[in-house]
């Protein structure tokens, strides 16, 4: 039951709130939690469901979602493309693991 809520909160996010988050990782090649509009649930329930509305959405390239320790302590999330982007560590200043890479429609 908890990931149908989760899945139905990412079909009905609002592209339009995806818009930077889908610029900024489409010229960069990454782009961190604080562009996107889910809760961690969503990153850490359903990585598969939101690679996959993020690709049809636009955001280009194999999607990898990593979690990674800010100097806070604070938990977060940050996207990147394998393709594009080879040094992960440039990327987070404490990796923990990439969770998925994304799959084909």
């Amino acid at each position: 039951m908890l990931l149908e809520r989760i899945a139905e909160i990412i079909e009905l996010t609002d592209s339009d709130h995806l818009a930077r988050a889908m610029e900024i990782f489409n010229q960069s090649g990454s782009v961190s939690d604080e562009y996107l509009p889910f809760l961690n649930a969503v990153f850490e329930q359903a990585p598969e469901l939101l690679v996959t509305r993020l690709t049809k959405l636009g955001f280009k390239g194999t999607i990898v979602i990593a979690q990674v320790n800010h100097a806070a302590g604070v938990k977060g999330y940050v996207l990147y493309d394998s393709e594009r982007v080879t040094n992960v560590e440039t990327l987070m200043p404490a990796p923990n693991e990439a969770v998925l890479s994304p799959t084909e429609s």
